[in-house]
């Protein structure tokens, strides 16, 4: 199979993956919980949140029920941890996302109906280019570094965890990344480059294979990608590190959604 073929399978599934019912496409709203109970938009209930974490009081006719569909109605509660979330409940076509993202609990609404959803035809993408497919080597920090990051919201700020930089060539320059690593040992490489704004996103990302024992890898940056940010303005999605800015314009991988 060719490399070509190859990637247009692979964009096909990257494709199924975000028209799920309840996945990125459908958010509706991002809303804080204050620590005194309230009403939120589109969805019912009196809905708080504090350092023991957040609550929503219900009844019968508010209709609410677990994601699986059974009823539920009283005072519901849950704690998390920064960066998680959660399927809380959910409300005829609406499901509720809890989560903690900045130190202060959130909801955001999807709906399995949205226009978002139920008009996605794909996500429009640079043509496949062979010349962005290269090599790299990754060198390890001592200690990873866990440095605060902007995020495409203006009221958050988050961390992340920078295990290493990848080296490589690009347009007859040596240019450097920092990566963080994922669950599987692959690395993700958040940058920014000179497409942004103009036919890309603030900034998108690309995933890396781990590399071998050496220190080898390969970037594809055919299979650079969106944040979800780039589909919603209901998501909060890292920026990358001031540095890792490419002073080219990577002119491969996922185009701004029309």
């Amino acid at each position: 199979m060719s490399a070509a073929t190859e990637f247009t399978q692979w964009r096909r599934m990257r494709d199924e993956g975000l028209a799920v019912p309840f996945g990125w496409l459908s958010l509706s709203s991002y809303q804080w919980l204050d620590a005194e109970p309230g009403r939120l938009e589109l969805v019912p209930g009196e809905w708080s949140a504090n350092a023991e974490g957040a609550k929503v009081t219900c009844g019968p006719s508010d209709r609410f029920t677990s994601p699986d569909g059974d009823p539920v109605s009283g005072t519901l509660s849950q704690s998390l941890n920064e960066g998680e979330s959660m399927h809380f409940v959910r409300h005829g076509q609406t499901l509720v996302e809890l989560g903690v993202r900045g130190g202060r609990y959130m909801i955001r609404t999807r709906e399995a109906t949205h226009p978002r959803l139920t008009g996605f035809l794909g996500v429009p993408v640079f043509d496949y280019d062979p010349s962005f497919v290269v090599p790299g080597r990754y060198t390890a920090f001592p200690v990873p570094k866990v440095v605060p990051i902007d995020t495409f919201r203006p009221d958050t700020t988050l961390h992340t965890e920078l295990v290493g930089e990848v080296e490589f060539e690009l347009d007859g320059n040596t240019r450097t990344l920092a990566a963080s690593q994922n669950a599987d040992g692959s690395l993700s490489v958040a940058f920014r480059d000179g497409t942004n704004g103009v036919q890309t996103a603030g900034w998108r990302f690309v995933t890396v294979q781990a590399p071998d024992p050496e220190g080898s890898l390969t970037i594809d940056f055919n299979r650079t990608l969106n944040f979800p940010m780039a589909f919603s303005p209901y998501a909060v999605c890292p920026a990358p590190v001031p540095g890792n800015r490419l002073d080219v314009q990577v002119r491969a991988g996922e185009l701004q959604p029309q």
